[in-house]
């Protein structure tokens, strides 16, 4: 003898395996994203791993230590800025496979200038800070590292288009980009640090 299904039971059967359905889709969607974010942070971990490999023995030169003792942009030093544009130089050079290794090297001594520049005076035929830096740090860079054609013309013409002679490396544009990039986030840091700070203060008072 069979059993009649009532349409409200076939209604409640269906809902519930569509139900269990989605399930099974959401828990394969979930579980994927978690397995991309968790390659990703291990890329992530390995490139950054590459990198202080990379540049850790010019880092550690007393004259690149030396970046510390000089401000640069609010309240980043020389050396900080120089890491953060090593550092993105690198990731990015390594996406479009370009020279990484170059890329981190030139990065890290592209403002090897070691002076505060903030104040400082021209000498006598020396045009302004944002011009001459880049000769200053090019030669300061000789004096203690072997250097490539190549990392020679990313640190010299860094701040293309104010020093009018055009990158010879794709490399070279890259620097370029990243140098103002990281200049302007770390001008930008300091103003949201201040007002953030300022209204934390409002409200306590």
């Amino acid at each position: 003898m069979q059993t009649k299904v009532s349409n409200n039971s076939k209604r409640y059967i269906y809902r519930k395996n569509a139900l269990g359905r989605d399930k099974s889709v959401m828990g394969q969607m979930t579980g994927a994203v978690k397995n991309y974010i968790k390659q990703k942070n291990e890329q992530r971990r390995l490139t950054a791993k590459e990198y202080r490999k990379t540049v850790r023995p010019i880092a550690t030169k007393p004259v690149v230590q030396s970046m510390k003792k000089f401000n640069h942009h609010s309240q980043t030093s020389c050396f900080k800025h120089s890491v953060h544009v090593s550092y993105m130089n690198y990731i990015v050079c390594k996406k479009l496979g370009l020279d990484d290794n170059a890329a981190a090297k030139a990065g890290l001594l592209h403002d090897l200038f070691l002076y505060d520049w903030h104040g400082h005076k021209p000498e006598k035929g020396e045009r302004m800070h944002g011009f001459e830096h880049p000769n200053k740090a090019l030669k300061n860079a000789h004096d203690n590292f072997s250097l490539t054609k190549k990392e020679g013309d990313m640190i010299t013409k860094h701040m293309f288009p104010l020093t009018l002679t055009p990158p010879s490396y794709k490399e070279t544009y890259v620097i370029v980009m990243t140098d103002k990039l990281c200049s302007v986030g770390e001008v930008l840091d300091k103003y949201f640090r201040k007002k953030y700070k300022n209204k934390k203060t409002n409200k306590i008072n």
